[in-house]
């Protein structure tokens, strides 16, 4: 459940909404690149953090804390009295005034090409470099660099293309402010894009769920930008098309405005799939899925036999699911073991054998707006967040289903077990490889 205010739950119950919001970010990268890079940095205050300035997740660090620099010492409690020790909820912030660096190291030379970096800078408001430069290295060999000498922007989506290099410094050399600490939020490699209302031309979110597992769960948006310029041409070559590449990162989240002030509600992360900008158009089209687009082709290669808890996280393992997709596995996953005929195992996809896990386990799989990834029992609870048929945009569509007379779970070898429902209908059947004995269909049986 998503957690609104009580202003949020109170508007909804007007016949006319206040003005809403739209806002996409997507990360022009290489997959998996800033997960695999380290970070170091030169004249570093005490209080710094450079983990947090690696870590990209909005909630990370920029705690504003009162130093000694000038008009930094505000005694209203805007700002937090410094602990006496770490961890700092800070980026880099350097020791010197207006001045350092960091560096962004990789583990291997990266041939693929991206189109520069992104840098977030102070948290404090109207701070930045006024001049900055970002140098990219294949070892001692510099292999592009750029020094911006009239920056004034908060966030710097620097154009740069980085190809073959093994790391890259951002180098401060003046802020725009006298007496005062340089510092870095974010640093990111690619370009991380936030687009809004005025660059979004149309937007489409699709969600759809089985509550007993029977088909795979859908998650995904389509949207179009404005392509007058040419930006997302493929024959455009300084455009942005050519750094595209499947699986980048892509997150939504709705606004509205509450009693003057925007509240934001997440939408969901998702990860690009398909684009395409159709000759001399005005506009580019993107679709972008759910974590399971990494599972729905590849094919299963990991244990035969096992919990149904081991051969899931076997799933996510082979498919390659990214290392900061967090998943959550309810412990009946645990209670059950299952052994798959050679011809079933080696003919599924990862996203087929997780799905027969759910199943099999009596559970729901989906994933939630946070990009947290679920195999879990259903959860009934009222969230307490209604909106009556009189304010809905459309009437609910409803399809009456056949009269259901018996549920038959097949087990075992060639087994099945019949609950009986009613006194006539139609059968409904379950056959999942995975059900290994009578208890668990009937179980399964009762569920569905």
């Amino acid at each position: 459940m998503i957690t609104v205010s009580e202003a949020w739950k109170d508007i909804q119950q007007r016949f006319i909404l206040p003005e809403g919001y739209l806002e996409i970010t997507c990360a022009i990268t290489e997959e998996g690149i800033q997960g695999e890079a380290s970070i170091s940095a030169t004249s570093e205050a005490f209080f710094s953090n450079l983990a947090n300035a690696l870590d990209t997740s909005a909630n990370v660090g920029g705690e504003s804390y009162a130093t000694n620099e000038q008009n930094l010492w505000a005694l209203d409690g805007s700002k937090a009295i410094l602990p006496d020790s770490g961890p700092y909820q800070t980026g880099f912030i350097g020791e010197t005034d207006g001045a350092g660096s960091v560096t962004l190291t990789l583990q291997e030379v990266h041939t693929v090409a991206i189109p520069g970096v992104t840098i977030t800078w102070s948290g404090e408001p109207g701070e930045y470099p006024a001049v900055f430069t970002v140098t990219a290295k294949n070892g001692e060999e510099t292999v592009a660099e750029l020094t911006v000498t009239d920056n004034k922007d908060r966030i710097s989506i620097v154009d740069l293309e980085l190809a073959n290099y093994d790391s890259v410094t951002i180098t401060v050399h003046e802020w725009c402010l006298p007496y005062r600490r340089a510092r870095i939020d974010k640093a990111a490699l690619g370009h991380i894009l936030t687009l809004n209302k005025t660059e979004i031309l149309s937007y489409t979110h699709e969600q759809h769920g089985e509550l007993n597992s029977g088909e795979l769960p859908k998650n995904s948006i389509e949207f179009s930008l404005d392509n007058i310029d040419g930006r997302w041409n493929p024959s455009n070559p300084v455009g942005m098309e050519k750094y595209l590449s499947e699986r980048q990162k892509v997150t939504a989240r709705y606004g509205m405005n509450v009693n003057g002030e925007i509240e934001w509600i997440p939408a969901g992360v998702f990860y690009l799939s398909e684009w395409r900008a159709p000759s001399n158009g005005l506009e580019a089209i993107f679709t972008a899925r759910d974590v399971l687009e990494y599972l729905l082709t590849t094919p299963y290669t990991g244990r035969m036999s096992g919990t149904l808890y081991e051969i899931a996280n076997d799933a996510f393992t082979v498919a390659g699911v990214p290392a900061d997709v967090k998943i959550v596995l309810s412990e009946r996953l645990k209670s059950h073991s299952a052994t798959m005929p050679d011809e079933i195992g080696n003919n599924q996809t990862c996203a087929e054998i997780v799905q027969m896990c759910a199943n099999a386990a009596s559970c729901v799989i989906f994933q939630d707006r946070s990009g947290t990834l679920h195999i879990e029992e259903l959860n009934t609870a009222d969230s307490g967040y209604l909106i009556p048929a009189s304010l809905s945009y459309a009437h609910p569509e409803v399809e009456l289903s056949k009269p259901l007379k018996n549920v038959s779970v097949s087990f075992g070898d060639n087994q099945s077990y019949v609950l009986g429902v009613g006194a006539a209908g139609e059968t409904q059947t379950v056959n999942n490889p995975l059900v290994t004995s009578e208890s668990q269909a009937e179980e399964i049986a009762a569920w569905v």
